[in-house]
């Protein structure tokens, strides 16, 4: 039986200084190059089935005006010596997945899109079909840049164990924006620590006759991804290390980005396209 792999892309949840009319996710890392998309092309790499981009609503429209709702595998895309390349190409369709209203200002980091992202993957996939119930799920996170194509030699193990991406030693366990995969159980495990690791609303939620001060109420909303995943075993996991990373999480990190990598180019396989309506030709 195939496994299915589902890309999961979190774009709800950053703080940044940036303060643009835009999206952080939207930040150009080169001409016409978006942040949100270099995550794109890294799931298409890692060999992602499906991708899910987790953002809200106003926020969606530029993001699928841009990226579309399908990018190519590039394994499959470059086939030099097949006589009609397009019959051996796998397209990846891309899905856009809003935070629910009752997560807003409670836990809406940014882990916490992943976290729900993947399980709405899930919960879509297994409503259609329990053969495309997801059986990984790949993490590419738009705020730090490392070549897409890093996941790649580890395409087969990204499917069938556990990977993180690592960078001197560090991954997204010591709060560096690096792809990793969760495993459906480990999903479970996080979902249900975003509950008995955050504080609510009531100083004791038995009796419920004092609320807490406003900066105390839902600390899971200010979690970042080292607190988030400091309780993810990490022992069977298999590392592929990048000699090259940069966080793009806040106006310095950026600019310093941008002038060490002014000839970084758009890659070819990212072309904006959408499907056809039900019913609806070209």
């Amino acid at each position: 039986m195939t496994k299915h792999l589902a890309g999961i892309i979190p774009v709800a949840g950053i703080k940044t200084d940036f303060d643009m009319p835009w999206h952080p996710s939207l930040m150009p890392l080169a001409p016409n190059y978006l942040a949100v998309e270099r995550a794109v092309v890294e799931c298409a790499y890692a060999g992602c089935d499906t991708i899910w981009i987790v953002c809200n609503d106003d926020v969606t429209p530029l993001i699928r005006y841009h990226v579309g709702e399908m990018v190519q595998d590039y394994v499959y895309n470059y086939r030099h010596f097949e006589f009609n390349k397009q019959d051996h190409q796998r397209p990846i369709r891309i899905y856009y997945v809003p935070l629910r209203i009752r997560d807003i200002n409670k836990r809406d980091n940014l882990a916490w899109s992943a976290i729900y992202g993947a399980r709405t993957a899930n919960k879509v996939l297994k409503s259609i079909s329990l053969h495309l119930t997801p059986s990984t799920y790949w993490i590419a996170w738009p705020y730090g840049f490392t070549p897409p194509s890093v996941p790649r030699p580890k395409r087969q193990d990204i499917i069938n164990k556990n990977v993180m991406i690592r960078f001197e030693g560090r991954t997204v366990k010591d709060n560096l924006y690096l792809g990793l995969t969760l495993k459906p159980e480990q999903v479970k495990q996080l979902i249900a620590e975003a509950r008995t690791r955050s504080s609510g609303l009531w100083r004791n939620p038995e009796t419920r006759d004092e609320r807490l001060p406003l900066d105390e109420r839902y600390s899971y909303r200010n979690f970042n991804l080292q607190k988030v995943f400091e309780t993810l075993d990490n022992s069977d996991y298999i590392y592929e290390d990048t000699q090259y990373y940069y966080s793009l999480d806040n106006w310095e990190n950026y600019c310093n980005f941008i002038k060490n990598n002014s000839e970084l180019r758009k890659p070819k396989i990212l072309k904006s396209v959408e499907w056809n309506d039900i019913g609806v030709d070209d």
